[in-house]
């Protein structure tokens, strides 16, 4: 069980790289056309998800932090009581690996560095880095797995 949070462990080191790599290269607020519906940025949340909370002064980085490490402890808790469902477990090791990499931003920065930049004409998504996109499939697995076990009971 112990290797599978080398899962956790390659999500937040590839979420380190390349924060580091877009700090490195591009300005912050500057943006780099990938293709014609992708570019990199470099923007810094201070909130959550979406920017939420971002604009409330400071006290939500100390919320965000302590949230973070809320879930990092019982993360592994649930890990050992879903074992058997593999499924599940992937997905809270990819949350896991998320949260890590999210909390070591605010706790060094104060604000997260978010990067990757989808649009579709001129509908932009909020950007956001490899530790959101880590949760967010974390999360489609673990109510996926979820709802397949309820379903055989």
């Amino acid at each position: 069980m112990l290797k599978l949070y080398l899962i956790s462990s390659s999500i937040f080191l590839l979420d380190i790289l390349t924060k580091n790599y877009i700090q490195n290269k591009i300005m912050y607020g500057d943006q780099v056309e990938i293709t014609s519906f992708l570019s990199f940025v470099h923007f810094q949340n201070s909130g959550a998800a979406f920017s939420f909370l971002s604009d409330q002064g400071g006290w939500q980085r100390y919320f965000l932090v302590v949230i973070s490490l809320l879930a990092v402890i019982y993360i592994p808790w649930l890990i050992n009581q879903y074992k058997k469902n593999m499924l599940i477990v992937i997905g809270l090791l990819l949350i896991l690996g998320g949260a890590i990499g999210n909390l070591y931003d605010r706790i060094s920065y104060g604000y997260v560095i978010d990067f990757i930049y989808f649009h579709i004409a001129e509908f932009y998504w909020p950007a956001f880095n490899v530790a959101d996109s880590a949760i967010s499939i974390g999360v489609l697995l673990f109510l996926y797995g979820s709802f397949r076990s309820y379903k055989k009971i």
